[in-house]
């Protein structure tokens, strides 16, 4: 699943950091792949990855943290670079498949809890927390100059390709200029096509 920017909403969402990294798809079944959400195959990349206890597919951030705070950055020193010196976290927040079970139909709730019920160990990855006060998150995230929050409404099945959480950024982040730089850059090429 994708986000698409709007407002913060209220109502039946859970809440969680936006992290500013490079997603990714990790299958630990029989055998171990890592995918962009576009398909790139990154698996000789991330052999660390292959050490997950679980076997089931997860969705996440591939995150290097520099002093304790993610650093987008460096995953491209990593990941386009080759720097095997970079350390990823793979930040999962939400299952797609347990035991060769198909998670997609059950609800976001449903499924973040199975992914808390994990046993996943020490490892580069971790489950981050959820809240469920997206303002006093949102609130924070500001305080702290984080990338965002991004809203999932708990109630929603696992459709992928769709954008359906609603991603809120912190306009101080000090990406935030970059992103929409590139953006305009992006649709002034499409109207020239």
């Amino acid at each position: 699943m994708l986000a698409r920017s709007g407002p913060l909403p209220s109502g039946d969402y859970s809440y969680e950091l936006k992290w500013d990294g490079f997603r990714a798809i990790v299958g630990r079944n029989e055998e171990f792949r890592v995918r962009s959400r576009r398909g790139w195959d990154m698996t000789a990349l991330l052999p660390e990855l292959a050490g997950l206890p679980v076997e089931g597919v997860f969705d996440g951030e591939l995150v290097p943290f520099a002093d304790g705070e993610p650093h987008f950055p460096l995953v491209c020193e990593r990941l386009l670079h080759g720097a095997r010196a970079v350390s990823l976290t793979f930040v999962i927040f939400d299952v797609l498949e347990i035991d060769h079970e198909s998670t997609l139909a059950w609800p976001y709730s449903r499924r973040r809890a199975a992914l808390e019920e994990l046993t996943l160990g020490e490892g580069p990855w971790l489950v981050p927390d959820v809240y469920d006060d997206g303002a006093a998150l949102f609130a924070a995230v500001c305080e702290h100059r984080f990338e965002g929050v991004v809203a999932k409404r708990r109630g929603e099945r696992y459709r992928p390709g769709e954008r359906c959480w609603i991603k809120i950024k912190n306009r101080d982040y000090w990406r935030y200029g970059e992103e929409l730089e590139s953006l305009r850059k992006s649709l002034e090429r499409r109207r020239r096509l």
